[in-house]
């Protein structure tokens, strides 16, 4: 793994991120297009990238590469008006409070994707995940396929997020096994790992199947006035997810 790039050297905590091949070959996870897929043009291998802790610093960041996913995906998936009243501050603290020490006690993992600019030569969050306890109460009507159910999971992936330009070169497969080891190493998790995405996005469940995800279920995303119906990809535990 490359050195740490960070300025803030003493402070940065890397992440072990396993080397579990893909499904299919990685020159496919740049050529996968759907309904709403974009064409990578990232220039930086991910084997220049660095995987590392989230810390509080990087919480306006991380906002700013969620929100901007939001509207570039989902705006033909979700309404507008839930879109234009994203609140950037709201989020920030979000990110803030789930960041803030201890987290272990809370169970949630933060992994963020790090690059050195090649312009400024500073360095740049190209990407973000987070592992922690399934999050059950956000959502509503659950409906399992064959052989799932809530009980076979004590693992979730609430956010993964790759900075828009340069997703399909393989930094979103990393930032979830980095998630998914953080969660086995540092909480214990030995059951199942579910990955929610909404039904409309290709794009996303094209990728969660690519990397080995099983299609285990459906549920009802609470969004304020707007339900979201969204589909659940999973792992049958987080060592499989792994290569343990």
């Amino acid at each position: 793994m490359p050195a740490p790039i960070s300025s803030t050297a003493l402070t940065t905590t890397l992440v072990n991120v396993p080397s579990r091949p893909s499904v299919r070959s990685a020159s496919s996870f740049s050529s996968v297009t759907s309904a709403n897929s974009v064409t990578s043009t990232t220039t930086t291998p991910v084997n220049e990238v660095v995987f590392r802790h989230g810390r509080v610093e990087d919480a306006a960041l991380m906002t700013e590469m969620q929100f901007s996913n939001y509207n570039h995906h989902y705006r033909k998936i979700l309404p507008s008006p839930w879109l234009d009243n994203l609140d950037s501050s709201a989020m920030d603290a979000f990110h803030t409070k789930r960041m803030t020490p201890p987290v272990d006690e809370r169970e949630m993992a933060y992994v963020v994707a790090e690059r050195l600019n090649a312009e400024t030569g500073l360095p740049e969050l190209v990407g973000m995940s987070q592992s922690m306890v399934p999050w059950w109460d956000r959502a509503y009507n659950h409906r399992w396929n064959d052989g799932w159910s809530q009980d076979s999971f004590d693992c979730e992936i609430d956010t993964l997020y790759v900075k828009f330009g340069i997703q399909g070169g393989g930094i979103g497969r990393k930032l979830v096994l980095g998630a998914l080891q953080e969660a086995y190493d540092r909480f214990d998790m030995r059951k199942g790992v579910i990955i929610w995405t909404l039904v409309a996005n290709t794009q996303g469940r094209d990728f969660y199947k690519r990397i080995g995800c099983e299609e285990a279920g459906f549920r009802t995303l609470d969004l304020g006035d707007y339900p979201a119906e969204c589909v659940g990809y999973a792992f049958r535990s987080v060592g499989e997810a792994i290569g343990k």
